[in-house]
């Protein structure tokens, strides 16, 4: 973890333009800056940067609402969605040499995880632990490899907490950020009719785009009337809640059907709002949660966009330079105009804003 003594310091080597926070005067305050990499250890990657998402945990982490037990080392770098190229390995490194491409998980142990409560990926160069990466199929293009993490949550929360989902299921997702659209591709490309809710009207137009049957606005009606209008079902066989927002953890219990599943993946601290709880025992509904991709199910999402040619891509609707990330973390927020936000070095060839320059 880097001091903000050794951000000062001068380099020893060559500096990289970094996205970072720090907690000054009781808020969280981002902020682009040159610092030198963090030093390689013998079991370390050094990786330069292809992409790095915006995530809702980085709004998340903005503006303090991550849950208690999310212990935060300020200052510290973002980005836990990422992708790259090897530039150096430590010396008892032999899975990965320079050249490889390469995106990794973010499971330090216990509760700590790389880009959220430790130093992240948003730098021209990082270091990395190398058991947490893997290689990127030569198929997968590095925008999409960047959108695996997200793609691997869902995937963690479908084969192993939902226990599957198939063309038999009506599901429905509240949320379209990373982790709802993510959840609407495998759902909708293992046969399932997907009905979808969010307030932005672009999340909604993207996601059908993506394959929903149905994209609804929550504050139109209740979930069960809104959702009949679609296909005749006022409730789903798995519900899954992708936003955090407390209202739509709520609705989730009413669009349920009965012996439904329903799965709570949206990060927020707990929040008081009215819910009908009474709903689990009435309709034997399962509630489960899914939190975060551990290692384990990264092989096999990986493999599940290899060999189906899913273009994570397509979820992704700007991508600016590390030098304006303090304006890509507003922009990642404003749901309105934007559905997924990413990062990249300034020397990228198809940024959707200009670099800073001196």
């Amino acid at each position: 973890m880097t001091t903000p003594t050794s951000v000062a310091e001068p380099a020893s080597s060559a500096t990289s333009l970094t996205l970072s926070v720090d907690h000054i005067d009781g808020s969280v305050t981002p902020f682009v800056h040159h610092r030198p990499p963090t030093p390689a250890g013998p079991t370390d990657l050094v990786v330069r940067l292809a992409f790095v998402g915006i995530c809702g945990t980085d709004s998340e982490i903005l503006h303090g609402r991550m849950p208690a037990n999310f212990r935060i080392n300020y200052p510290h770098s973002l980005g836990h969605e990422w992708s790259g190229t090897v530039e150096s390995v430590g010396r008892e490194v032999t899975a990965f040499r320079p050249g490889d491409r390469v995106l990794g998980h973010g499971h330090l142990g216990g509760n700590d995880w790389f880009g959220v409560t430790h130093d992240g990926a948003a730098s021209e160069t990082f270091t990395v632990p190398a058991d947490l990466c893997f290689h990127v199929p030569e198929n997968t293009s590095l925008l999409t490899a960047a959108v695996i993490e997200p793609f691997a949550c869902v995937r963690q929360a479908l084969a192993t907490t939902a226990s599957g989902v198939s063309a038999a299921d009506t599901v429905h997702i509240h949320g379209l950020g990373a982790i709802g659209l993510n959840a609407l591709l495998q759902c909708h490309h293992a046969g399932a009719q997907v009905i979808v809710f969010d307030p932005s009207p672009v999340r909604r137009e993207r996601a059908l785009e993506l394959g929903a049957a149905g994209a609804l606005d929550p504050r139109d009606g209740s979930v069960p009337d809104l959702a009949e209008t679609i296909d005749g079902r006022p409730h789903a066989d798995l519900v899954i809640e992708a936003s955090g927002n407390p209202y739509a953890q709520a609705n989730s219990l009413e669009g349920a059907g009965d012996g439904g599943r329903v799965i709570l993946m949206g990060i927020s601290p707990a929040t008081s709002v009215p819910a009908r709880l009474g709903l689990i025992q009435e309709r034997n509904l399962l509630v489960r949660t899914s939190v975060g991709a551990p290692a384990a199910i990264w092989p096999s999402a990986i493999r599940y966009v290899h060999n189906s040619g899913l273009d994570l891509s397509s979820i992704v609707s700007a991508i600016y330079p590390l030098s304006r990330g303090v304006e890509a973390l507003d922009a990642a927020q404003d749901t309105a105009t934007n559905v997924k936000v990413m990062l990249a070095p300034d020397t990228f060839d198809g940024l959707s804003a200009p670099p800073v320059t001196a």
